[in-house]
């Protein structure tokens, strides 16, 4: 056990006697439950604490569990609940003024036998932590790995500890499958991702959770969203509209650059903002440059007014001070709903905007959890620039000598904090331990469920209606995501409905047992349905949200037992029927194996070319007779056949283009003009006269 100095050895003993009393059974016959251990507890300001409670009862008698704490206002805000599997959890969050150590009696009831067990709880602050980890890399709040350029990602981790000269640097929950982080020396690590063809279908935005704990602070989080970007493809509907002007400014605060955005359909999501404060290369390399979610400050997603909140570069710096600062904004629609022909709108459309930042002097103006980089922007007198919340980002308190200081949801530390230049002073702090509105969200009982992996094991949802809520990352840009596992038996049509509210926009996806995606509804509210015809096995839904809010919301589950089953078993890589949901490929070779073609059935893959590029496509497959018969199908940019092979007029097919009447087919295609920035082909597998047959295909780029 971690003895506190605020503590003393007699009232630790104490109440170590008490825990050993309490946990004698009752007077009654028959033995009393007995608990597995339960060891002491680090809780932080705004987080929610979850205690998994496990208790045994040597008659087998069901066990209600309950909790006295040493404070009534944690009797009156926390709570312990019984889960189906029979365990309790304890769920609590701190708020400012909990911070210290709290001795919990946890009990758990036969009903006719009580046994309780003490844990000790250390609230700890995450608000102007001097010895607290920092994240000085990666920097911003996500990045953007272009798949045209490069297949994977590398991202340098560094953690700053004026105290310790190592640091545990690891990855949250939800984890991306098949990143990697390598630890390096003291507080550095790596951080390295190639996203396969199956998650570059799946979505385009993954969020990075790292985290770093130094074992005296509260572990401090950094949230980072990772964009997969594909050049643009020829799709129905209009791209977005970006409307900006650059203008210089003359401010010690921080920077607010606004700009209109509109979409005939609706953004898919927030628009991203990109900047430097150093000339980028031409075109811009948006993965180079700083990457921020923009915020809708008014309007629709269909016509709305968007904002950055970028860090003044001169606010530390003397008067008259000035800097250059390059941007890019970058806006998604979402005119295919279910698949990823969608448009992205890049703006301006070459190179990039530019301003001048000027020092003017004097102080800021900035208010209370306003965001700020130096203490003068906060306005002087006493009032300081404060890491806030488990991000660490940078936050306008204000200066107090006691309760009556400070106005509602906020209380007076009770120690001195320590600003982002050094200074000290007691300050107003949020009882929530965040200005984003952290700690206010209670998240439901089926946490954690962040993950498809989290639930991996976990019971198949049951039919019918499920409450959820989805909770805010944070520090994020997004809500958390809420996977539920769906167990089939038998064949069944499969219906998923999603009703929530108008406080963020949520989606319903529904995946396969390996994360392929099966089918997803995105529109531009929180009600979503999806419907599948599903053989026995085990699937998932997930349901995500682009927002920062919290919403409740429910999941209704329905299935009816009907046979989805073919004489044909297609791969797991559908739908990929058609130039909308054509497969992703790799630059410069792709090879996928054991796949299949039903009858009926195309399977189209998407392929990024150059001018100067020749496609060299080769199929594999054995042919034992005419309904075995494979053919290859090359398809432009426009939605033109430039291989027309069909069975009306079979003097087109030609040996050369990939279409014999016997196994393996060869074709290669040159690439001269009109591709200069890139563009998509689709390369399309087909069966002659409704063939079906199991194939191998390498697409490489020469």
């Amino acid at each position: 056990m971690r003895i506190l100095t605020s503590l003393s050895t007699h009232a630790l003993a104490v109440a170590t006697v008490l825990a050993t009393a309490l946990a004698t059974p009752g007077c009654g016959g028959g033995q009393g439950p007995e608990f597995d251990p339960v060891g002491d507890q680090i809780a932080q300001v705004g987080v929610e604490l979850r205690v998994e409670l496990v208790a045994t009862d040597p008659n087998g008698d069901r066990l209600d569990f309950g909790f006295h704490a040493d404070s009534p206002a944690i009797d009156q805000v926390a709570t312990v609940a019984r889960t189906p599997n029979g365990i309790g959890v304890f769920r609590w969050t701190p708020l400012a003024a909990d911070v210290g150590a709290h001795y919990i009696d946890f009990t758990a009831s036969d009903g006719a036998h009580t046994t309780t067990t003490t844990v000790l709880i250390d609230v700890r602050s995450a608000i102007g932590g001097a010895s607290a980890p920092v994240f000085r890399q990666p920097l911003g709040t996500g990045t953007t790995l272009d798949l045209a350029v490069r297949q994977c990602l590398d991202i340098n981790v560094v953690v700053d500890d004026q105290d310790s000269a190592a640091v545990d640097i690891a990855q949250e929950e939800p984890l991306i499958d098949g990143a990697l982080l390598q630890p390096g020396a003291g507080t550095t690590a790596q951080w390295n991702w190639c996203p396969t063809p199956e998650q570059i279908a799946a979505q385009d935005r993954y969020t990075l959770s790292l985290s770093a704990n130094d074992g005296d602070n509260p572990k401090t989080i950094k949230n980072y969203l990772i964009v997969l970007r594909k050049p643009n493809r020829e799709c129905p509907g209009g791209a977005p509209v970006i409307t900006h002007t650059a203008a210089d400014v003359a401010t010690i605060t921080n920077l607010t650059v606004d700009a209109t955005i509109s979409d005939d359909v609706g953004l898919k999501r927030a628009p991203l903002f990109y900047y430097a404060t150093t000339p980028p290369a031409s075109p811009p390399d948006l993965g180079a440059m700083t990457q921020l979610s923009m915020i809708l400050i008014e309007g629709t997603m269909q016509n709305g007014t968007w904002a950055a909140d970028v860090p003044n570069p001169v606010a530390s710096l003397p008067t008259g001070s000035t800097a250059d600062l390059y941007y890019v904004i970058v806006a998604d629609d979402d005119d295919d709903t279910s698949g990823d022909c969608d448009h992205t709108t890049q703006a301006p459309t070459t190179g990039t905007y530019a301003m001048t930042v000027t020092n003017p002097g004097g102080t800021g103006n900035a208010g209370l959890c306003d965001t700020c980089t130096a203490d003068v922007q906060c306005g002087g007198t006493g009032t300081l620039c404060a890491r806030v919340g488990a991000t660490s980002d940078s936050y306008c308190l204000k200066a107090c000598a006691g309760p009556s200081d400070c106005g509602a949801g906020f209380t007076c530390s009770a120690t001195a904090v320590t600003s982002v230049d050094g200074a000290m002073a007691r300050q107003c702090v949020p009882d929530t331990g965040s200005c984003t509105g952290g700690g206010t969200c209670h998240d439901d009982t089926h946490e954690d469920d962040d993950s498809r992996t989290q639930v991996a094991t976990a019971a198949g949802l049951a039919t019918g209606a499920t409450s959820a809520t989805s909770c805010p990352l944070p520090g994020g840009t997004d809500d958390d995501e809420d996977w539920f596992p769906i167990v089939l038996t038998a064949d069944a049509q499969v219906t998923l409905t999603l009703t929530g509210t108008s406080a963020s926009d949520l989606d319903l996806g529904l995946y396969a047992s390996d994360g392929t995606p099966v089918t997803s509804s995105t529109g531009l509210t929180s009600t979503e349905t999806v419907t599948s015809c599903l053989t026995a096995g085990r699937y998932y839904a997930r349901v995500y949200s682009w927002g920062q809010a919290e919403n409740t919301y429910t999941l209704a589950y329905s299935k009816t037992a009907m046979s989805c089953a073919a004489t044909c078993t297609d791969d797991t890589n559908e739908q990929d029927d058609d130039a909308l949901h054509a497969r992703s490929t790799t630059y410069p070779t792709t090879t996928s194996t054991t796949q299949v073609i039903c009858s009926g059935d195309d399977d189209w893959y998407e392929v990024l070319l150059f001018d100067g590029d020749k496609l060299v496509v080769d199929l594999t497959f054995g042919q034992a007779n005419d309904t075995e018969d494979l053919d290859l199908h090359l398809i432009n940019p426009a939605g033109t056949d430039l291989t027309p092979c069909t069975e009306a007029n079979p003097a087109t097919c030609t040996v050369a283009h990939g279409q014999s009447a016997d196994s393996d087919e060869h074709l290669e295609w040159p690439i001269t003009t009109g591709c200069a920035s890139g563009c998509y082909y689709d390369v399309v597998v087909r069966g002659w006269a409704g063939s079906s047959n199991l194939y191998d295909i390498t697409i490489n780029i020469q």
